[in-house]
């Protein structure tokens, strides 16, 4: 994705991709992939957090949606739809819209696996994993895979938000996809470097038109911004 991806866009808009907050695959290190586990109790509590912290974010002094209309996409995975519910009762954002290119990667064979077991249960396939992360799992999402597929939800993020007139987009998804949502905003077509990003953590991609140009100013403010 260049600077001409988003050469349409008339005004500056505010993207934000918050991961979902903490489930109870996560707190068994459970592989979740595309398996469908609630939030734990401390999840929704940093959903609520995330929603106070996005609302002084967004606009200390008045409601986010004043002033110019907000979008909200969101996985339809129940742990993101979840935690997009928690934080737009803090927020007031509008109803959401379900992308199914959001949901989580699908992890093949390591899916419902534990995490620190796969060493000492897969060790070949551990390696494989070490040197070419999902790549290296049978039947995962490949890397090419997953950049087309981000792709496309930035296409139809970017469509709405042209068709919307929206100025903030607020996108509610999980670890695997949010990472390839910033690595195809700088071309990037494999796994390695990983970005980390915690539950709730709170990533940013300003754009702005430059008038009289093709192309338009693109800038990550924050990556992974973890709660306090």
């Amino acid at each position: 994705m260049n600077e001409g991806f988003f050469a349409d866009i008339e005004k500056p808009v505010d993207f934000y991709f918050i991961r979902h907050g903490q489930s109870e695959g996560n707190i068994a290190g459970i592989l979740q992939g595309r398996l469908d586990y609630p939030l734990t109790a401390k999840g929704r509590e940093q959903a609520a957090e995330r929603g106070r912290s996005l609302r002084n974010i967004l606009s200390p002094s008045r409601s986010p949606c004043e002033g110019g209309r907000t979008l909200l996409y969101v996985s339809p995975l129940n742990r993101a739809v979840e935690t997009a519910e928690i934080i737009a009762a803090q927020v007031a954002l509008p109803p959401p819209v379900f992308l199914e290119d959001l949901q989580e990667l699908d992890l093949g064979s390591w899916t419902g696996k534990v995490m620190p077991d796969m060493e000492k249960e897969d060790p070949e396939g551990w390696q494989q994993f070490q040197a070419r992360s999902w790549d290296g799992v049978p039947g995962a999402e490949s890397a090419a895979s997953l950049y087309k597929r981000a792709m496309r939800a930035w296409t139809e993020i970017r469509n709405g938000t042209k068709a919307s007139g929206a100025e903030k987009v607020i996108v509610v998804t999980h670890h695997g996809i949010i990472q390839w949502m910033i690595k195809t905003s700088f071309g990037v077509r494999t796994w390695f470097p990983l970005i980390p990003i915690s539950n709730c953590g709170l990533s940013k991609l300003r754009v702005e038109p430059v008038f009289g140009q093709t192309g338009a100013y693109m800038a990550w403010d924050m990556i992974n911004r973890e709660l306090d």
